[in-house]
């Protein structure tokens, strides 16, 4: 059985239908139980906080993607992040290898890295994370490594890189970008707009988890991304070519008031030759993944 923390989540969910459709039974142990039904699939209602002993028993596969996200959001609570994120994730850990949980995939992020030292970021590159997010990630990436090493649990540790795709929260980027565009509102860039990103379309990502999963070395960290950068304009501008809207981007500088520069990431760009070197790649790029998340967005507003 696999048991999935955070199911019912935007990446969680598509990691339960994946595993659904490959014939496993899945528990989702999450807050909201996820939006679907099947007669493979068991849900609990409970906290990464709580005892999860009971809920872990007969688990041959820990999928930990429970989490408090989003670097805003993290930043404006940061005690809830590191308890949720950094204590709720050595409480699953230490639970999993209480029950003899042969594997534990870990969802961590690239903001473990920061402003990168290099690109593109390989994954021992130096980390220095700049939000409370990054930081619980990487705090939470130290635990799972140290079960790892002293304990028998395989451990895997999967670090995406900007994931996006139908049913996202609507404070990220391109979620953002399409409903404003859609509502023929301004799309708002900070700076110049010359930030880059590597957008990585879920399904693109959960392969990524399931490829580590039946080939990754334990105790490792893989990125899991798409490496073709894409600057915020060029973004706004495909949305906004993709919606058909006869909008502009506005560019909004950088202050107090509206984001700060110290706290921006200007680029974003991971190395995956470890995930290519396991017969992993993304298929789907942004132009194809926006025009995707826009036609869910509009059957589903």
């Amino acid at each position: 059985m696999h048991v999935v923390t955070g199911g019912s989540g935007f990446i969680g969910r598509v990691l339960v239908q994946k595993l659904l459709a490959r014939g496993e039974k899945v528990k989702v142990i999450d807050l909201a139980p996820p939006p679907f039904t099947h007669p493979s699939l068991s849900f609990v209602k409970k906290s990464v906080l709580d005892d999860l002993f009971p809920e872990l028993r007969g688990c041959a596969v820990l999928h930990h993607f429970a989490a408090l996200l989003g670097v805003e959001n993290s930043d404006n609570h940061p005690l809830q992040t590191l308890e949720v994120n950094l204590i709720g994730s050595r409480n699953v850990f230490r639970t999993a290898v209480e029950q003899g949980v042969k594997k534990v995939v870990f969802s961590s992020s690239s903001e473990v890295y920061g402003e990168p030292r290099e690109l593109p970021i390989k994954e021992e590159t130096a980390k220095g994370p700049v939000s409370t997010y990054g930081v619980s990630k990487l705090a939470a990436e130290m635990y799972a490594l140290a079960y790892a090493r002293e304990l028998k649990t395989e451990f895997h540790i999967v670090r995406f890189f900007n994931v996006y795709g139908p049913g996202q929260q609507p404070q990220f980027v391109i979620p953002l970008f399409i409903r404003n565009a859609l509502d023929g509102k301004p799309l708002r860039v900070y700076g110049e707009g010359k930030q880059t990103r590597c957008f990585t379309y879920v399904d693109d990502a959960i392969d990524g988890v399931l490829t580590v999963l039946e080939k990754g070395k334990p105790g490792e960290a893989y990125n899991i991304g798409n490496d073709r950068q894409t600057t915020i304009l060029e973004l706004a501008e495909l949305v906004i070519k993709a919606s058909g809207r006869d909008i502009k981007p506005e560019l909004i500088p950088f202050g107090r008031e509206t984001r700060l520069e110290q706290r921006e990431i200007n680029y974003r760009q991971p190395d995956i030759s470890k995930m290519k070197s396991l017969g992993w790649k993304p298929k789907i790029f942004v132009e194809e993944g926006v025009q995707k998340t826009l036609g869910w967005m509009k059957t589903y507003p």
